[in-house]
């Protein structure tokens, strides 16, 4: 009786490490595809975010003749006629897009 018992014991062990043995692999690429998608969610946010930036500017852009006359000024350097521009070496060019 205790080796049958024994024996059903080691089949039940044996049974268990190879489950445990089969199902490792796919609960590791399990948890590294959900970090992946954890990864991509928030690049995809950070993208969102820029495209309402654009989208906003874009719209500025076409209503607003003040910002139009800033952008001209700040980003491309354009003066009107007959104004004296100065520019300092110190100066940092201004970006469209935040970081």
């Amino acid at each position: 009786m205790g080796l049958y018992r024994a024996a059903w014991i080691a089949l039940a062990v044996l049974v268990l490490v190879g489950m445990l043995a089969a199902f490792a692999p796919p609960i590791r690429q399990y948890r590294e595809l959900r970090r992946m998608e954890t990864e991509l969610q928030e690049e995809i946010r950070l993208k969102e975010e820029i495209l309402h930036h654009l989208k906003d500017q874009q719209e500025r852009l076409q209503t607003d003749p003040d910002f139009v006359e800033k952008i001209a000024r700040e980003e491309l350097g354009l003066a009107r006629p007959g104004e004296t521009v100065f520019k300092f070496a110190d100066d940092e060019p201004q970006t469209a897009v935040p970081p």
